[in-house]
């Protein structure tokens, strides 16, 4: 850890220039400079390095900083362009959070003899103030000293290796030990290795993932003397590469079971579509270059989609069924999931939408719906129909106040007859012929239903009581004529019972009440007539 108050007497007096540069707030500053540097530094303390003008310097004192490992720069002249050439070395400096906040700049002519009291102290800074396990052996492979971090990596103490030879420590696998040895000797000969990652172990033998780098060391004549073996901990950086690997196979899994079982696109934050997969080609007969990056409503979509943006823009996941088009104008239904994806920030980045194919669901639900509201031999809607849409009928009359319709009950007088002397199945087809011709007696927006047997209910939308007598005699008249059946000519004529609304009554089952009892004055009256409720 960088302290002024310990360090200023051996920093002030090194025979080598010396400074110390502090990072701050993303800047380098000047900080210190000893008296063998003063003649460059002298008036520079705690000024701002400027980049620009020092493009190497700085780069090497930010290359220390973000790798937290020193720097050693040879035959370059960093300082002045009339002195000799210089070895630089940029060592960071930790603070107690074990970040760099300063970094030691030494330099000193090549052929400059150290004293071994100022390499000692030098060394003993390094080696103590870095985070890494460092390991010096002499040319003998003899442990010449070990750093804090060694131990606490390793659960070797110094005074148990010092002076040891390396293999006494066991810390490379007997498989690895015969390869290692000739890295060693590749380095006594003064080969430089590159860093390279693999395992060592603990005094208890625990293993330890570590990334190695291995440094010749020179004396003053040149000469290799000891080699240093620096150790990273690497086993987090593993950890999180294997849990990586993991998450990402997850992932992929994920991925391939929605690609081969649902269609899905990604959406960037705009709506603009950045990914589709086969599976929604498949479906939608588009192709991938008709809809990336194109909006999200022009692959398909016809329906109003202001509540899912207003959901999904909330970052709430948003579920329902899509009515979508194919390129070539095919309507086919989705079951569709969007699910917003958001930065650490919590801002949305991205959208996954993903479709499942209901089109035969749909298709079944909308059979099973027709077929419990509507008659199955003449097609037309049911009873059940019938009340559901009278009262949304009479509602609407309700809220408007100015909404008049007429409810037409009517029965075949003699159908029993037909059933009788003809048999059932030229009844069915009579009611066939029945419901297609009161079809082409009312107008566009009157509804039909059939209640059962020979019963038959119209809703006329009219305006006035004129307009509900020219109706129900058009309709009356139209079924007194002949019927052609299967070969047979029948006649038959009908009797035509009509309630009013809002007059004869407010609710659905009055209006119906009072049209029966109209029906039946008629049926009294001697049938094949219409009649108006009358209280």
């Amino acid at each position: 850890m960088y302290s002024e108050g310990i360090f200023q007497f051996y920093f002030m007096n090194m025979p080598q220039p010396v400074i110390v540069i502090q990072q701050k707030r993303h800047q380098l500053y000047y900080k210190e400079c000893n008296k063998a540097a003063q003649q460059f530094f002298d008036k520079m303390k705690d000024k701002i390095i400027n980049k620009e003008e020092n493009l190497l310097f700085y780069t090497l004192c930010e290359k220390a900083i973000a790798t937290k490992e020193p720097i050693q720069y040879q035959y370059i002249q960093l300082f002045h362009p009339e002195r000799h050439a210089y070895e630089v070395t940029f060592t960071p400096l930790f603070n107690q959070a074990t970040t760099p906040s300063h970094v030691l700049v030494m330099a000193q002519e090549i052929h400059y003899k150290k004293t071994q009291e100022e390499s000692t102290r030098l060394l003993d800074a390094f080696l103590e103030n870095t985070v890494d396990a460092i390991l010096i052996a002499d040319c003998n492979e003899k442990v010449l000293t070990v750093n804090g971090a060694f131990e606490k990596l390793f659960q070797w103490r110094k005074e148990e290796v010092i002076g040891k030879s390396r293999q006494e420590m066991d810390i490379v696998s007997k498989e690895e030990g015969k390869e290692n040895l000739k890295l060693i000797k590749e380095l006594k000969n003064g080969k430089m290795l590159p860093p390279y990652e693999t395992v060592r172990y603990t005094k208890s033998g625990e293993s330890v993932c570590v990334s190695v780098s291995c440094s010749p060391i020179y004396d003053d004549q040149n000469q290799l003397v000891a080699y240093s073996v620096i150790y990273r901990d690497i086993t987090p950086q593993k950890e999180a590469e294997e849990q990586l690997a993991y998450t990402m196979k997850e992932l992929e899994n994920i991925k391939y079971a929605l690609d081969e079982s649902a269609s899905v696109m990604i959406l960037d934050a705009n709506g603009t579509i950045t990914y589709i997969n086969d599976m929604y080609i498949r479906y939608s007969e588009y192709q991938k270059e008709d809809l990336l990056g194109k909006y999200y409503r022009d692959a398909g979509l016809r329906h109003d989609l202001s509540e899912l943006r207003e959901t999904i823009k909330s970052g709430k996941v948003w579920r329902g069924e899509l009515e979508m088009w194919t390129k070539h104008n095919q309507l086919y239904w989705v079951s569709n999931t969007i699910v917003p994806l958001k930065d650490i920030d919590g801002n949305i980045t991205y959208y996954v939408s993903i479709h499942n194919d209901i089109t035969e669901q749909k298709a079944l639900e909308n059979k099973l719906h027709f077929e419990a509201t509507h008659d199955s031999l003449t097609g037309l809607p049911n009873r059940a129909m019938l009340l559901k849409e009278l009262n949304k009928v009479i509602e609407k009359g309700q809220r408007k106040r100015d909404e008049f319709f007429a409810l037409l009950f009517l029965d075949c007088d003699n159908f029993k007859q037909i059933n009788d002397e003809y048999g059932h199945h030229i009844g069915d087809e009579f009611l066939k012929a029945y419901t297609k011709r009161l079809k082409s007696c009312v107008r566009k927006g009157d509804r039909i239903y059939r209640l059962g047997g020979d019963e038959f209910i119209i809703i006329l939308n009219v305006t006035n009581g004129r307009e509900i007598e020219q109706i129900a005699r058009r309709i009356h008249v139209s079924l007194q004529q002949s019927w052609n059946v299967r070969g047979y000519c029948l006649r038959t004529t009908t009797t035509i019972g009509v309630s009013i609304y809002p007059e004869d009554g407010e609710s659905a089952a009055l209006l119906l009440k009072n049209a029966d009892d109209a029906l039946y004055k008629g049926k009294r009256e001697g049938k094949n007539n219409y009649i108006l409720y009358q209280t």
